[in-house]
């Protein structure tokens, strides 16, 4: 395998921090929207799970085809999203956990010169195996520091609902330095 050691530490376990972030929130933190036009923190798990599932139909492209196309993965123009998002945050999580070890044995069973081959991601550009990983893993930290934002907003703004606490905004809506 021609992984960083962190790379694979990252990869086996990043994803497991996302049930420390939502523990100990009530279902309403999960299911509600805090904006209209962004996705609920239970939204955000489904496009993390279903995004596994992307994720592993690309690198079985990238496999067995030369240099596939790919355009961005867009949830509101997927139908099987839908599908996804109806599940419950539990299993959606369960089926995470279960597809990360999915793409972890197509991984560690990958012959190394499998890591050399490439597929074209639309705004990104050509990207080996490796590279792809490192996109995986960074788009998956983007959206567990959104799920860990929204988790904190809404503590904030059940603080705020108490008269004895001094409520200070919290700038998210106004600087957003891993927005897209």
């Amino acid at each position: 395998m021609n992984l960083h050691p962190h790379t694979i530490e990252r990869f086996c376990n990043q994803h497991k921090t996302l049930k420390s972030y939502i523990d100990d929130l009530p279902p309403e933190a999960i299911y509600n929207r805090i904006t209209q036009d962004k996705f609920s923190i239970h939204e955000t798990i489904a496009y993390l799970t279903r995004y596994h599932h992307i994720f592993l139909d690309r690198l079985n492209r990238i496999v067995s085809e030369i240099n596939p196309h790919f355009d961005i993965y867009k949830p509101d123009q997927d139908p099987e999203f839908s599908f996804t998002n109806a599940k419950t945050t539990g299993s959606l999580m369960h089926e995470m956990y279960r597809l990360r070890n999915e793409l972890w044995l197509k991984i560690e069973q990958m012959p190394s010169e499998n890591f050399a081959r490439v597929g074209t991601h639309a705004v990104l550009g050509r990207m080996n195996v490796n590279q792809w990983l490192e996109f995986f893993l960074l788009h998956e930290s983007s959206q567990l520091f959104k799920i860990f934002k929204m988790a904190g907003s809404f503590w904030s703004m059940e603080l705020g609902k108490n008269n004895n606490v001094i409520y200070l905004p919290r700038l998210s809506e106004y600087i957003d330095e891993l927005a897209v």
